[in-house]
């Protein structure tokens, strides 16, 4: 059985490709349309990336409004959630890293 982690990670690794393969059609494709869709290609790992990040915080945000008391346990999920979304972040911006100097040598 996969842990939570492991399966964050596979997706990031596939989303990391995805965003290679947008920066490279972005910067290796001779029409203006290939290079807007790559760049809709990669607009869109991010945002999916941005949400997985933001994912834990929508407990907090309703916490007020179902009546949930601010104890422990809800400062506790709070900075669960701030580590995993720096996490999430950390890994997507060096998945995104790698696929940009990846892009840079193929052109050399």
């Amino acid at each position: 059985m996969l842990g939570p982690f492991s399966i964050a990670r596979k997706l990031l690794n596939r989303w990391g490709s995805q965003q290679e393969i947008a920066l490279r059609q972005m910067t290796e494709r001779k029409t203006a349309d290939k290079r807007i869709d790559g760049f809709f290609k990669s607009e869109r790992v991010d945002a999916k990336v941005f949400l997985l990040a933001l994912a834990p915080f929508v407990p907090v945000l309703i916490s007020d409004e179902i009546g949930w008391s601010r104890g422990v346990l809800w400062y506790a999920w709070f900075w669960l959630s701030v580590v995993w979304a720096i996490l999430v972040i950390g890994v997507g911006f060096a998945a995104y890293w790698r696929a940009f100097r990846r892009s840079l040598r193929r052109k050399h």
